[in-house]
Parts: structure tokens; sequence; C-alpha cells
């Protein structure tokens, strides 16, 4: 089967699933070659590693991987660095589904000024110059040695938007303002720089997350005065971190001994915390009542301070922090607000931060620790 042959079968799967909000998204689909933005080794998790697929050795595994419409491919693992075999992903050409996800809440128009951040294989750049013009998008990218394979290939596909190679968390302010600021990478702290660049009115869309729950986006718009943006969280998407926001791994490790267990707190509890692994949105609400708090579903809780552990009610704890009852108090409060759902919650931003709050943003949420 043909790159083009794959495209169309795609197209016609994500059809099924209404992946297409708009029509000129599967115009651009089948317009844009996915394939040459893909580099010829890709990366896929096989034996506890990221391991090299390449499509010179399997030609047929790789254009599967490409153009499967549900699948991201890694493109890139440990900042470039691994040989054989890697361990942190830290490039990729996301799923098609989610691409155009995150472009149906952006609501990109014709002659929109556009500001990507993560340039990534150019993919989604393209995508955009289809939808925008290629004059009016401009793409940041902080590893330089991408950002230069993306604009090569871009121009060979055809397209010529700008391509920087600096910090996306600064933004581009030579071509601001911007009617549209999209992040392609995952974040926990949306960059004022990005709101100060986006015309009032104009939307900042990007992925978002929590160390208790690491999928979720935000859609925000630009107040009139250019002082803040609110909105809810929108579909939960899961992407790479943002180079300079990566998640840290849990500090389990770092805070837990064999002496903290002797000197641990015994207590007993009601409360099956497995709900963190089943109910997506008593998760993701709980992560904004309690930041920096990370779960394992074997039954730890951890911070850089304290941990916890439960299993079958029994609970023992160490630390200054009560982990547990922390949880207990959210999940409580979680319950009695009619267990909301993700998209009941949002984000404002501010020059002195952000605020999440429940239904409107009068109603911040408090946050434990």
């Amino acid at each position: 089967m043909s790159p083009d042959d794959m495209r169309v079968h795609a197209a016609e799967t994500l059809d099924g699933l209404g992946g297409f909000a708009e029509p000129w998204m599967r115009e651009a689909f089948l317009k844009v070659p996915r394939h040459a933005f893909v580099p010829d080794t890709v990366w896929v998790w096989r034996d506890d590693a990221y391991r090299p697929l390449r499509a010179a050795d399997d030609p047929g595994a790789w254009a599967a991987l490409v153009h499967d419409p549900l699948a991201s491919v890694v493109t890139q693992v440990d900042d470039g660095a691994a040989g054989t075999e890697g361990t942190l992903p830290t490039s990729s050409i996301s799923a098609p589904n989610a691409v155009f996800t995150m472009l149906a809440a952006a609501d990109v128009r014709p002659g929109m000024r556009v500001l990507e951040i993560g340039t990534g294989t150019g993919y989604n750049a393209a995508l955009l110059c289809e939808r925008a013009g290629a004059a009016n998008v401009t793409s940041v990218e902080v590893d330089a040695g991408l950002a230069e394979v993306a604009a090569r290939r871009l121009a060979e596909a055809g397209y010529h938007p700008r391509v920087v190679a600096a910090d996306g968390e600064d933004g581009w302010p030579p071509e601001a303002p911007y009617d549209r600021v999209l992040c392609t990478a995952s974040l926990q702290r949306v960059p004022f720089a990005w709101v100060e660049q986006t015309r009032p009115g104009g939307l900042v869309v990007t992925p978002w997350k929590t160390t208790l729950q690491p999928h979720g986006m935000v859609r925000l718009r630009v107040a009139d005065d250019g002082a803040s943006a609110s909105g809810h969280f929108d579909q939960p998407m899961s992407f790479m971190d943002l180079r300079g926001q990566r998640r840290p791994d849990s500090p389990l490790g770092q805070v837990y001994s064999a002496a903290s267990w002797e000197e641990s707190r015994e207590s007993r509890t009601v409360l099956d915390p497995s709900f963190l692994d089943t109910d997506f949105h008593a998760r993701f609400a709980l992560g904004l009542r309690l930041p920096g708090v990370h779960w394992s579903d074997d039954g730890w809780l951890a911070t850089t301070d304290s941990w916890a552990y439960v299993r079958d009610g029994h609970v023992r704890q160490w630390g200054p922090r009560d982990l547990f009852g922390e949880l207990e108090r959210a999940y409580e409060w979680w319950r009695e607000a009619g267990s909301p759902e993700l998209y009941d919650f949002g984000l404002t931003v501010t020059a002195d931060g952000q605020t999440a709050w429940l239904g409107s943003p009068g109603t911040v949420i408090p946050s434990s620790g």
C-alpha cells in the first residue's frame, strides 16, 4: 500500500471516530505527506527500553506505525543522546487524532497569526500552514537540531513558515501579537509571555497536567485588557513534556527508607484509593488540590518530604505531611461538589501566576501542602 493509500485509509478511520471537526482538517490531512516528516529511525518501547525501528530494516512496520491514526511516533529519545536504546522520549510526531483535537480547540482560521510552541518534526506546522497560510505561522523549537531538520522537511514539502530555534516558554516577541498560541508539549505552568504575546480575544491552547494526573488540555482566552487569560479545561490529552517543565519522577525513592518505615505512623481508612486508577475525573480534580503529590498504582503516595502507603485499609505514613489524610479530604471535597468532571474546571493565568477554579474564576480551588 502506498503512503497516499495509507493516508486515505487513516482518514476513513478518523471519519468513523468524528476526528475531523471541520472539512479543512480532512483535506489538510490528505494533502500533507505525514511520512515525509518522520525520520527513517523511530523508537518503540520493547523489553523495558526504547529501541530503534528503522525503515530500512522493516519498512512495513515503520509505515504502519507512521500512518496509524491513533498512535504517536517517538522520533527522539534522551534528547538525541541515545545509542541502541533509550529511556526518555523527548520528541515525537503526535497521533493524528490528538493533532486534530488540538487544532479544533484552537479554532485556527485563514489569515490568523499563529505561534506554535514545539516544532518537533514540522508536521503540525505544515497543517497550520494549510489553514492559516505559511506567512502567518511561526514555530519555535528548543532543540536547534530538530528545528533545522524540521525547516528542511517543511521546505521540501512546499511549506515555508518561520521556524525558530529558541526556548518556546519565552514565546517569540518579534512576530507578536498572535491570534493563536498553540503548544504541542505538556506543561504545568502556562508562561505569561504567551498571554502577553496574544491579542485580546485570542486563544492559548496547551496540554496541561499535574503531578497526580498527566492528562489534560486547557483553552485560555485572553482578556480585553491583555492582563490575564482564562478558560476551561478541554479534552484530556497526553503529550511529551515541555523540555523546561518535565514532570519529575516520583520522589519516593529519595524519601523512603527502611528506617522511615520503622518510624512511620499507622492508621486505618475506609477509602479505597484505587479510584485514582479508574476515575479520570476524580484524579484530575484531586491533582488540582494536591500539587506535587505523586501516586503509583501499587499504593504509594509521595512528595519530596513525605510518603504514604495504603493496602487493604491499612495506612502507613512518614514525614511532616499527612498525605493520605489530604487525599481523603480532597476526595470528600470532590464528592461534596457533585463529582465535577474535568470540563467543569478552569484556569486563569496572570503575571502573578496561575489559579485553578471550579465553574467560574471566582471559585478558586484550595490546595493542600
